[in-house]
Formats: structure tokens, C-alpha cells, sequence
């Protein structure tokens, strides 16, 4: 398979995915934000729209997604960075499945300060699931720990309001995948997902919404190819 990155809804493109295709889900889809209580003021309010997060701050819509995910997996074995709020909700939605779920957290040294009556957010979160027989490479004590522990890439750098760290995610792929097996993220942003895979032999899609983060994605790993077909329009 030829690496993929595709400029559109993946609420359409996915269904161009082949049904028991994919080896690993590694995605960012929008979190559910909790604003609520101290946090919750007109300063809150102007940081958030300055860093124009608005469009992903409203969560997705899990049971279609979920379908999806389930569908085009050899085997379920997906990891889904989310909020808080959505914890809950993802973990029930697959352990009612009869798949098992594991909470991760990513601890971030360099949290946005903003405390305001409330906890500094410095945790993101993880949820993997996985089937029966997926998967999982022991790659050494300190690497397999449920806490990740990795600053957010800095202001000056990102081309995305919630860019990860490529370590991260290279981490949980070294743990859920083998070189050249396929894997899908339906929300790419900034392109980190495809970055990992390169940089670890691993075969990617990338569906990405915004043409604004598309072109970010191209310019990050056009690269490395000459094929015309690399880009679905």
C-alpha cells in the first residue's frame, strides 16, 4: 500500500477504506472541552478564540466513528487522545463490546497557565483498546508505563492548536504496530501521525478536514515523495 494523505470529511473517506485493512488507529479526534466553574471567563474566552480552537471543541460523533474504526481494523487496536469528559463515555462504548480498554496519560511539563480557580490542565488522555491477539511489543519498563511524560511542542514551532509531540506518538506505535503495517488517522491536523510512521517504517492515511492543516502535511512530508497520487482531492 502507498502512503495516503486525503484532503476532505473523513466521515466520507473513511467508507473508501477497505473493510479488516488497517493494523492501528493512532488519532486526535475533537475533544469535548469542560469550561465550566472558575475557568470560565472573558480572559478564558479570548485565549481560546486566540488559539482558534473553537472548530474542535465540540467532540465528534463517536458512533459513527466507532462503527468505522471497528470495521476497517484486522483487529480492534486503537488509541484515541480525548478529554476528560469523553473518558467515560469511550471506555463504556467498547468495554460493552467485550473490547479492553486502558487509560494513558500524557503528562505535559509545559501546561498553558491557566489555573483561574481551577487545576492547571497538564493531562491529556489516551484511551487504547484493543481485541484478542493485537499487537504489543514490550519494548522496555520505563517505555511501558501508562504515563507519558512529554512537553507540548512550543507556540513558535506548532502549526496546530493541539499539535502532539512526535515521541509520543512514536512511542505507542513502537508498542502497537511492526514496520510497514498500515495505520490510520482520520483526524490528521498537523500531519504528526504520518511524521511518526515515516520516521519509524510504518504505512500511513491521513484524512484531514482543513485544507489550512492539509497543506501543513504536505509541506511536512511531501518530501520524501514524487507520486502525483499521494494526494486524493
Amino acid at each position: 500500500m502507498e502512503n495516503k494523505i486525503i484532503l476532505g470529511d473523513s466521515k466520507n473517506h473513511i467508507k473508501d477504506i477497505p473493510t479488516d485493512s488497517v493494523d492501528f488507529i493512532l488519532t486526535d479526534p475533537p475533544y469535548k472541552l469542560d469550561n465550566h466553574g472558575g475557568g470560565k471567563n472573558q480572559h478564558l474566552k479570548r485565549k481560546l478564540t486566540d488559539k482558534h480552537i473553537d472548530f474542535i471543541s465540540d467532540g465528534f460523533d463517536m458512533d459513527f466513528y466507532f462503527i468505522e474504526f471497528e470495521r476497517v481494523c484486522k483487529i480492534v487496536n486503537i488509541a484515541i487522545f480525548c478529554s476528560n469528559k469523553q473518558i467515560s463515555s469511550i471506555m463504556k462504548y467498547w468495554e460493552d463490546k467485550n473490547y479492553s480498554t486502558t487509560l494513558l496519560v500524557w503528562d505535559k511539563p509545559n501546561p498553558v497557565p491557566f489555573g483561574n480557580g481551577k487545576y492547571i490542565s497538564n493531562l491529556e488522555f489516551i484511551i487504547f483498546i484493543r481485541g484478542k491477539n493485537v499487537t504489543y511489543n514490550n519494548i522496555g519498563y520505563k517505555d511501558q508505563l501508562k504515563t507519558f511524560s512529554y512537553s507540548s511542542p512550543s507556540s513558535s514551532i506548532r502549526k496546530h492548536p493541539t499539535e502532539k509531540p512526535v515521541e509520543l506518538l512514536e512511542r505507542l506505535l513502537k508498542i502497537h504496530t511492526n514496520e510497514n503495517d498500515i495505520v490510520l488517522d482520520a483526524f490528521a491536523g498537523s500531519g504528526t501521525t504520518g511524521v511518526a510512521c515515516k520516521n519509524l517504517n510504518r504505512k500511513y492515511i491521513l484524512i484531514e478536514q482543513l485544507e489550512e492543516y492539509f497543506n501543513v502535511i504536505k509541506d511536512k512530508l511531501l518530501d520524501d515523495y514524487n507520486d502525483n497520487n499521494l494526494f486524493e482531492f
